[in-house]
């Protein structure tokens, strides 16, 4: 049988987590905007690690969207790569509004 008190920790960690996506999918836009294409696909990568840790498949799916292109090309996206890559970029801030609001 688990754990309530270790279950009540994950609960809060989790919601803990969800409310900071806002700010950390900001984050990642904001590196693109400023042609910033390592900061991005680090922050992207961490992205998608965090949030398929914590279940959130469809903002994780997005942002390891972004980090694939990034990498695909060669941290240099021309300008319809770079498009692409914001369109995703959007598509996980969107995510992650959604998941902060709902709450965890």
């Amino acid at each position: 049988m688990p754990d309530p008190t270790v279950e009540q920790m994950l609960a809060e960690a989790k919601a803990q987590f969800a409310s900071s996506l806002p700010a950390k999918a900001a984050a990642l836009q904001d590196h693109l905007a400023r042609g910033a294409w390592e900061e991005a696909k680090r922050a992207a990568h961490k992205l998608r690690g965090s949030a398929g840790t914590y279940g959130f498949v469809v903002l994780g799916v997005a942002a390891g969207e972004v980090e694939e292109a990034l990498i695909a090309a060669g941290l240099q996206p021309d300008a319809a790569a770079a498009a692409r890559i914001g369109d995703k970029a959007r598509e996980a801030r969107a995510e992650a509004e959604r998941i902060a609001r709902e709450g965890a």
